[in-house]
């Protein structure tokens, strides 16, 4: 474009080429700036900080938490995750999948780095294993977009969150993570990523063989609940992080349309299995 550069002078390039060296010999170890929807996405952590702060912040977690003592639920949802987790396309993470035993909480929520966690109050408002599935699948979408570590990387700073990765034990460190862990479930995230997310978890979704309308169909259920609650945000914690909207819900509905409609309309929901695995035993 005329006009649009200017002649360098030779001290120019050669500090242009010396900042351009330093930046890629520090940048390798101290994460990436990746491109997203909607513009460019900022993750400083590399993923095996990622993996190391979700490590952290799971065992915290689990000890706060009463994990769900049955293994034929456990391993029910296990499953479930780990054949949507084939299909993500981040694969550099190990994907795991805990039930919290929490009936008064409907929420589920993932960690950077892959853990997820979902509570058996989410598991009794799903009518079937594909709404189940949906809502695992939108968190995975999450984390293969780097979400959660652009996330508290922006509120906490790299050098903050890498103390807390190597075992930081400051009355600092300490509070951190306290923050970190008891936030988790009501961590936000932008309009954009959090439609970047539906996008990814319906196609996950769709890949498994899930019918991809169950998506809206158990944010129609959510809806349902915050008009219940007076129409207002509702005090549960899923509304902090995936707010259950009109225009969130028809969203997913025309990206629910994408697929054949034929394919669609013949696509499994799984809900006897899910009765026979899940809701019998939380009854």
């Amino acid at each position: 474009m005329r006009g649009g550069c200017r002649r360098l002078t030779r001290k120019a390039v050669c500090q242009t080429l010396m900042l351009t060296a330093c930046l890629s010999a520090i940048w390798p170890f101290q994460g990436c700036v990746t491109p997203a929807e909607g513009g460019q996405q900022f993750n400083i952590l590399s993923t095996q900080e990622e993996i190391a702060l979700g490590d952290k912040m799971a065992q915290q977690i689990e000890t706060e938490e009463k994990v769900l003592n049955d293994p034929v639920i456990q391993d029910y949802v296990r499953v479930i995750g780990e054949r949507l987790a084939r299909l993500s396309p981040r694969t550099d993470v190990p994907y795991k999948f805990t039930v919290i035993d929490n009936p008064d909480t409907i929420n589920a929520f993932a960690l950077p780095g892959g853990h997820m966690y979902i509570y058996t109050g989410l598991l009794k408002l799903c009518d079937n294993e594909a709404q189940l599935a949906s809502v695992m699948g939108h968190e995975i979408g999450h984390v293969a977009a780097k979400h959660h570590g652009e996330s508290v990387t922006r509120q906490y700073g790299y050098s903050i969150l890498m103390g807390i990765i190597l075992g930081d034990k400051s009355s600092q460190g300490a509070q951190v993570l306290a923050q970190l862990v008891g936030t988790a479930g009501e961590m936000r995230f932008s309009r954009v990523q959090e439609h970047e997310a539906d996008r990814l978890g319906m196609d996950l979704l769709w890949r498994a063989g899930y019918q991809p309308e169950a998506m809206a169909a158990f944010m129609q259920k959510m809806q349902q609940i915050e008009q219940e609650k007076g129409g207002g945000r509702a005090p549960l914690p899923f509304f902090s992080s995936h707010p259950a909207t009109a225009d969130r819900i028809t969203n997913l509905q025309n990206l629910a349309m994408q697929y054949p409609a034929d394919l669609r309309a013949n696509s499994p929901t799984y809900a006897e299995r899910y009765q026979e695995k899940v809701l019998s035993r939380l009854n």
